[in-house]
């Protein structure tokens, strides 16, 4: 991609100030405003131009670079120098050895002078230290390390004496024991003192080395460490054994590093004397088992402090750190809704952004949640773009660039566990398509029915649709409703979900909750709606977070003992689990996904529940014996039940007086599959459900992501358009559901 940014926020309102970052080999770009979703052309081609915005105009760019890896890095201080004697103590677990030299704990001073213990690309420890008069010295193990063990090292140098020692202790247990290797080839020679200009700060799992006026992080660390301590005396390798309590005793001990507090936030502890904090970088994997975790903990509650380490990842990335290229305040007037700001240049980028409402302002009857942690969780879906023999420009991107999702995982294996919007992820963008060929080396599908919009693509649909109904709506997203709650919601009398709204936090949930017990009415068009437990980091705010866990069906899994979310410490895995599966709220969860590039969608059959007076308004306009969903569909070729699929189960929570008026069932089943949660009773079926709630609201739920993908099928002359038309004209009219069929 020759043109790629991002905007610093994924929602405003008018009035608020937000910064839009490009990175672009052209001096400059065109930069205009286009509003999303208004489009009614079932091509979904175009988007209506902002005459006027203040975010038009052309701008000075340059080429700006993705700088992934993870670190703690510890501002200089004093007594953190490199002096004449050191002694440093961590355990560490190595997870990538084969990636070359990574450095574990490194200082380096405006003289030159450093220090640094990192892994060599045999997979052997190394020390190095170098002087203010360039003598240097090193230190290497005999043997290499091992990927998956724990070790604790102890290293000291005296430049005085030209003593160095480095000990590694492998974790003892009681099929390998322990094994000690503390007598390290040693070397010194002289040589001039490198010149470094400023005093860098001390670095956990990378190392870092000057860069203009400030410095940049290198050599990053794959795997965990734990119990980081600093001592100005040369300790010998048995003092710094016994100095492995949780907290310190040794009187030379000039910084100790406790992994374990504050996991929530960015903020590493010292709890040295000296109290130098540091901070983690481009967000490493926090509450994670250290070298005192066993199975008789459980969870991160259950003992705190056996979750003293980080994981540390060559490819992470939180925060881009691109200049701004532009500063937007957003627009006065400006009609809620999702826009974009297009980028061009030599390339082209159309970067989206959620318009909200005034603040305590409803502009609209209407509100479409946009489901923008499902957006984050999906997008730079790098397992997928590798899967594809011929990729986009944006599936290059994100190969090229070590990009990931939340369904992917490290270089190392492990999953990734969060996801920011401070970084271009490009492929949430209007337009975005899957190709359905590429999951089983199946047939590439011509357009429209090879390519699959998802998410925001997708999403657009719906709105589309609204316009074309000629309903005023009103935009946010679930970012908003986690902070704002039911206040937010309840300004509306009809709030419409996104077409996959698959993550959800506890105080969304509850903000649903409390909307329908007050008389909301819910229109919900999602498939595997409300499943992953997902949390937002509370310090910054920019982050998700999910622990994938449990039964579940999953990109990848948590290691023992980590499933809980570091930024909220709550049990991660899916909402099913925890008690809160997703029948209780919409009536409908999860049953079945297709396993194959050849699954096909299917139609939903009406039932004699559809021919209920409760829900007689829904189906005004379609005959008794009509498919519902019976066209093409660029979701999945046909029908619109399709890619995912939700159904009705008394026993996880929907409404003993709810009413299953529909239900789809792909007939080529041997393409499709059952989550892992329901493989012992397999229902592979999409339910169409309606109920009323106690105050008078109402949830019609559709069960399947593809059910939007037919609105605009014929011009919108179709019955899937015809019956969401339906409910959504009854769930505006004032007068109030009957409550009857609940008391009875």
């Amino acid at each position: 991609m020759e043109v790629v940014g991002y905007f610093d926020a994924v929602t405003v309102r008018p009035g608020d100030r937000t910064r839009l970052a490009v990175s672009a080999d052209a001096g400059t770009v065109d930069v205009s405003l286009v509003r999303l979703g208004t489009d009614e052309a079932p091509d979904r081609a175009a988007d209506a131009p902002v005459a006027g915005s203040r975010l038009a105009g052309r701008y000075a760019v340059r080429r700006q670079d993705l700088a992934t890896g993870s670190a703690v890095v510890v501002p200089d201080a004093p007594h953190l120098r490199v002096g004449e004697q050191l002694s440093v103590s961590f355990w560490m677990l190595p997870t990538l050895l084969a990636a070359g030299v990574q450095v574990v704990m490194a200082k380096r001073d405006a003289t030159g002078a450093s220090w640094a213990v990192s892994t060599t690309p045999e997979g052997h420890l190394l020390l190095e230290v170098v002087g203010a008069d360039g003598v240097r010295g090193s230190a290497v193990t005999a043997r290499p390390l091992d990927d998956g063990t724990w070790y604790l090292i102890g290293a000291a140098y005296d430049l005085g004496d030209r003593l160095l020692s480095l000990a590694v202790h492998r974790q003892a247990d009681t099929i390998h024991g322990a094994v000690v290797d503390d007598a390290p080839v040693t070397r010194w020679v002289e040589g001039p003192a490198p010149a470094s200009g400023a005093d860098l700060p001390l670095t956990i799992a990378a190392s870092a080395v000057p860069d203009g006026a400030g410095y940049r992080t290198t050599r990053h660390f794959n795997g965990k460490v734990a119990r980081p301590r600093l001592y100005r005396a040369v300790l010998t390798p048995a003092e710094l054994l016994a100095d492995q309590g949780l907290e310190p005793r040794h009187e030379a001990v000039i910084g100790a590093w406790d992994f374990a507090r504050d996991v929530d936030t960015r903020r590493v502890v010292d709890t040295s004397p000296h109290g130098a904090h540091g901070r983690t970088v481009q967000m490493p994997t926090r509450a994670v088992t250290g070298p005192g975790w066993d199975d008789t903990v459980t969870g991160l509650h259950d003992a705190p402090d056996r979750y003293d380490a980080i994981h540390f990842h060559d490819d992470d990335l939180d925060d881009a750190g691109w200049e701004p290229t532009v500063e937007w305040e957003v627009d006065e007037g400006l009609p809620s809704g999702i826009y974009g700001a297009r980028i061009v240049g030599a390339g082209e980028d159309t970067v989206p952004i959620v318009v909200r409402p005034p603040d305590g302002e409803a502009t609209a009857p209407v509100l479409f949640v946009a489901p923008v942690f499902s957006w984050l969780a999906y997008g730079n879906f790098r397992g997928f773009q590798q899967l594809e023999p011929n990729p986009s420009a944006a599936g290059r991107y994100i190969v090229d660039h070590r990009l990931n999702s939340l369904y992917d995982r490290h270089a190392d294996g492990s999953g990734v566990a969060y996801a920011s919007w401070l970084r271009p992820i490009v492929d949430m963008r209007p337009g975005h398509v899957m190709r359905r060929g590429t999951f089983t080396g199946g047939p590439t599908w011509g357009p429209p029915y090879g390519e699959l919009p998802h998410q925001l693509s997708a999403d657009l649909d719906v709105l589309r649709w609204l316009h074309h109904e000629g309903q005023a709506v009103d935009v946010v997203t679930d970012l908003d409703v986690h902070r704002e709650g039911a206040a937010l919601l309840q300004r509306y009398r009809v709030v419409v979900s996104g077409t996959h709204a698959e993550y959800w936090s506890a105080a969304m949930l509850d903000a649903l909750d409390a909307y329908l017990g007050a008389g909301g009415r819910y229109l919900y068009l999602s498939g595997n709606g409300l499943y992953w437990v997902t949390g937002l980091d509370p310090e910054e705010g920019h982050t998700i977070e999910v622990r994938r866990h449990g039964a579940a069906t999953a990109a990848w899994h948590t290691a023992p003992g980590e499933s809980f979310l570091s930024t909220t410490g709550e049990q991660g895995g899916t909402w099913r689990w925890r008690g809160r599966a997703p029948q209780r709220l919409v009536g409908v969860g999860f049953s079945a996904e297709w396993a194959s590039g050849l699954a096909n969608g299917c139609a939903y059959v009406r039932t004699p529940a559809s021919h209920d007076p409760r829900v007689a308004f829904a189906f005004e306009g379609i005959g008794d014996d009509e498919l519902i969903g019976d066209v093409p569909n660029p979701v999945l070729a046909y029908g619109a039940a399709g890619y995912e699929l939700d159904r009705a189960d008394h026993r996880l929570g929907t409404p003993r007086h709810a009413l299953v008026v529909a239900t789809a069932r792909p007939t080529n089943t041997e393409h499709w599959q059952a989550p892992v949660e329901e493989q012992l009773h397999p229902r592979l079926r999409a339910d169409l459900t309606f109920f009323e709630t106690a105050a008078g609201g109402a949830v019609f739920s559709t069960g399947s992501v593809a059910w939007a993908g037919c609105l605009a099928h014929a011009g919108y002359d179709n019955n899937v358009a015809r019956l969401t038309g339906n409910v959504l004209r009854r769930f505006l009219d004032p007068e109030p559901f009957d409550c009857a069929p609940i008391r009875s």
